[in-house]
């Protein structure tokens, strides 16, 4: 019996630390974020403040957990290869990963706010540069997937580094217009392809491409 309730309990939790989440994304497409409140949150889940508290401590404790779930919806986008025919040059890959990333926050609101709004804690930023980590590394790999790329020391810092500095245009042009502009995308584009050009040649060699093999039985 106790068994039972203890699954039902397990189960309403859930459900509730779901629609908290929901709630927050909602809220974060029709507010700014600085006038949402852990109340707002609450009330728009339909879930009661006291009970709310029993599931996150604050609102930059439910932030934190939605925009772990962004960053890592993000980070699978851009992991994928790009297309081989699509790219001729390492300069392509740079250009294909930063589209891909606008598309993502032009169709997420609220990733946009919690991401690259400026207007989060400290904390919350620290969560996404974990994810920073693993994207730094994902771009490294993509890039030796097509060409054949010089001994870089210290490559995780620098392709952290990478990520960062793309990440700050998208956050200066998220801050000053709201939105990612063409103008600041190409500026992330320049930005990002100038600094690996200081670790990469402009020309580098093309991998051949992998067919995958037909295994007869």
């Amino acid at each position: 019996m106790h068994k039972v309730v203890r699954i039902h309990m397990q189960a309403r939790g859930i459900k509730r630390r779901e629609q908290l989440k929901a709630a927050t994304r909602e809220l974060l497409i029709e507010m700014d974020i600085s006038a949402i409140t852990f109340a707002d949150i609450a009330l728009r889940a339909n879930v009661p403040k006291s009970s709310a508290y029993h599931f996150y401590a604050n609102i930059d404790d439910i932030y934190a957990e939605v925009a772990a779930s962004y960053g890592t919806e993000l980070l699978n986008i851009l992991s994928v290869l790009p297309d081989y025919d699509d790219v001729e040059h390492w300069q392509d890959i740079v250009d294909i990963l930063i589209d891909r990333s606008i598309v993502f926050y032009e169709c997420e609101t609220a990733a946009r706010q919690l991401i690259i709004s400026g207007k989060t804690s400290a904390a919350i930023k620290q969560k996404d540069r974990n994810n920073d980590l693993i994207l730094s590394e994902k771009i490294y790999h993509i890039l030796d997937s097509f060409f054949e790329l010089p001994q870089i020391n210290n490559r995780s810092d620098i392709f952290h580094i990478w990520v960062e500095i793309v990440d700050v245009i998208f956050t200066l042009s998220q801050m000053k217009y709201g939105f990612i502009t063409t103008s600041m995308a190409n500026e992330a584009k320049r930005a990002a392809k100038a600094y690996l050009g200081t670790y990469l040649t402009a020309s580098l060699v093309k991998k051949p491409k992998v067919i995958p093999s037909i295994v007869l039985s």
